[in-house]
């Protein structure tokens, strides 16, 4: 994964993360709890394959999870969702 999109799954993550612990978050999507910490914190870039279980996790599409920055004037910045 590029700088870039690492970063915007380490801000979905870090969103998730405002209202889930990492274990509850790793839990949701089948994987260890390091791997997510890891990958929220910045220790780890991730994975494509976390960013897909995150998205679906999220409702957002992946292409949203691997791009920074909000999609539109009316997304939230955070994790791009509208509404």
């Amino acid at each position: 994964m590029t700088r870039d999109e690492s970063a915007a799954l380490r801000a979905v993550l870090q969103n998730l993360n405002r209202t889930r612990t990492w274990a509850e978050i790793a839990r949701e999507i089948g994987v260890c709890t390091n791997t997510v910490r890891h990958a929220g914190t910045g220790r780890s870039p991730g994975s494509a394959g976390l960013a897909l279980r995150v998205a679906r996790l999220a409702g957002l599409g992946l292409e949203r999870i691997l791009t920074p920055g909000p999609v539109s004037s009316t997304a939230c910045p955070t994790c791009g969702r509208s509404g």
